[in-house]
């Protein structure tokens, strides 16, 4: 008689991954000044490795990655859109950082991405106030009760102040009581309209919260619409901290109904409060495909 025979059971190893620490993601800008300052929110690395995606993370984080030897690896910079955390996305106006890296088993690598812009970004407005100019002006009718903003140069309250590279920053008084603030822009823009990405870059500080809207300027008939509303920045113990927001406009500009019209961003708050608000503005940047 013949007896049975049962195939063995053997455990399968499990593969060994390479392992890449990204602390974080650094921005570099032409030196001439035409891309505004370096400042930057970039919170995700999209990581491929050989073509592939690994994910999304969160930096600073170590990813496993299940190849080895030498391999493409591409990173692209991820962006909070509209400063919503769940809407987490590649920032379109960044080019990857591309570099080939020998990947062991095991063995953990750190890389540290520096981007760039795209080369056929167009920035059809910076401020950053370094010039002590303003490119904007109050506006909003006669309901408007609270005047421009100004420049300062306090160490305290100017964005990332190192006494050379980023001197001035904007800042807005807003008294107590029922007030309303309005800020546009002097000039206006002419702005894609094939569903190409737009977006508003902006650093800021607040204890109270204000609107970013655009206005399609349309003969003497001149309707601004809100984009997106940002609260205050004040911490735990009440101090106001820098935040940097990615606006997108694309959907709105590419409305039929604005076609041909060109553009005014603005800024605005409606305020009633029993104590002074305060708005603080830097390193604006208006920019397009």
């Amino acid at each position: 008689m013949l007896g049975a025979v049962l195939p063995g059971c053997t455990d399968k190893e499990e593969p060994i991954p390479s392992y890449l620490y990204i602390p974080r993601i650094d921005l570099q800008v032409a030196d001439d000044g035409t891309q505004g300052s370096n400042a930057h929110d970039i919170r995700d690395a999209w990581v491929y490795v050989n073509g592939s995606l690994i994910g999304a993370f969160e930096m600073p984080a170590t990813i496993p990655i299940l190849e080895s030897g030498v391999s493409t690896i591409n990173v692209f910079a991820g962006i909070k859109k509209n400063g919503l955390t769940q809407d987490r996305i590649r920032y379109p106006m960044f080019r990857s950082f591309d570099t080939e890296m020998e990947l062991t088993p095991g063995v953990v690598d750190t890389l540290i991405p520096v981007v760039v812009y795209n080369q056929s970004v167009k920035f059809s407005w910076i401020e950053d106030f370094e010039d002590r100019t303003i490119s904007l002006e109050k506006s909003g009718g006669d309901d408007t009760s609270v005047d421009s903003l100004y420049v300062i140069d306090n160490e305290q309250d100017v964005y990332a102040y190192d006494g050379t590279s980023n001197k001035y920053s904007g800042r807005v008084d807003i008294p107590s009581g029922f007030q309303i603030f309005e800020n546009r822009t002097i000039g206006q823009y002419e702005l894609p309209r094939s569903g190409q990405d737009i977006y508003l870059e902006l650093n800021f500080k607040c204890n109270t919260e204000f609107v970013v809207g655009m206005y399609p300027l349309s003969g003497n008939i001149i309707n601004g619409y809100s984009v997106v509303n940002l609260f205050s920045t004040a911490d735990a113990d009440g101090v106001l901290q820098w935040k940097k927001v990615y606006v997108s406009l694309s959907e709105d500009v590419n409305n039929p109904k604005y076609n041909g019209l060109p553009f005014k961003p603005f800024f605005a708050a409606q305020t009633n409060k029993d104590e002074n608000s305060v708005l603080f503005f830097d390193n604006i940047k208006l920019v397009h495909f």
